[in-house]
């Protein structure tokens, strides 16, 4: 099936899910491999990014040491404990065990977050072009921290200081990384999303019931909408991998399916 340019991948679960992400990634950045000295990857953190990461991590054949790695995102409170981080995360899961050429993280606890901002775009936009994206959807639809009514389709900025909306808030408080800490960042450090879909190759990863609803909403909108982020994605080459019980139920009948 097709929402607009972007393919959908059905997994049967979270877990076959990663495996089917993973191999597909492995195999775009094998082929990117094979034409250039080194690649440049986007990542993301977070709970429905977790079986994705993992399997990578065991994806045979990759030549590591010539992939340099960029988080999309990262929360921004000094207060923060570094387990916390989204950076913390993405090296837990992915680069501390596969040691990638380079990594790039936001500064979750810079003093201050409009200076990092700036930083991290200047590293961006002086890094080259990105090959492949890898990203989640949120439960508000958003893109990394792109958060309906703040995402600029159109954005000339390539990082920014987001506030982070209520639902996802409520995201980060039933995100079993995130128990313990007691609170929720009230801002994060992203990307926007045309600096993010500069990249050649993008796949979007979004397994678990919890998505369901989202989803839901997002493929039934044929046309992109800043009132739900993710929904630029029908204007582009992508694919988006789903599980049974993230995709909808009703999914042949959304606007914005068509067959493939």
């Amino acid at each position: 099936m097709r929402y607009g340019k972007t393919r959908i991948h059905l997994s049967p679960d979270a877990s076959q899910l990663g495996r089917d992400s993973a191999a597909a990634v492995a195999e775009v950045m094998k082929q990117c491999l094979a034409a250039q000295d080194e690649i440049r990857v986007i990542f993301a953190g977070g709970e429905s990014q977790t079986t994705f990461l993992e399997h990578l991590a065991e994806e045979p054949g990759l030549d590591w040491q010539r992939v340099v790695c960029f988080n999309m995102d990262d929360f921004w409170d000094v207060r923060l404990p570094d387990e916390y981080s989204v950076g913390y995360f993405t090296i837990t899961k992915l680069y501390g065990k596969v040691h990638p050429k380079e990594v790039h993280l936001v500064r979750y606890n810079a003093p201050d977050p409009e200076a990092e901002a700036a930083r991290y775009e200047a590293l961006l936009r002086g890094a080259g072009p990105f090959d492949i994206l890898c990203q989640g959807i949120g439960r508000s639809g958003h893109l990394a921290f792109n958060e309906p009514g703040q995402a600029d389709f159109d954005d000339q900025r390539w990082v920014r200081v987001m506030e982070i909306v209520d639902i996802s808030k409520q995201q980060l408080l039933e995100d079993p990384s995130f128990m313990g800490l007691g609170y929720i960042p009230e801002k994060g450090i992203s990307m926007t999303i045309p600096a993010m879909l500069t990249a050649t190759h993008r796949f979007t990863m979004v397994p678990y019931s919890t998505k369901r609803p989202i989803m839901s909403r997002v493929l039934a909108e044929p046309a992109p909408t800043t009132d739900l982020p993710a929904t630029i994605l029908s204007r582009f080459d992508s694919t988006v991998f789903l599980d049974q019980d993230s995709c909808p139920e009703d999914i042949e009948r959304l606007a914005g399916i068509t067959q493939a």
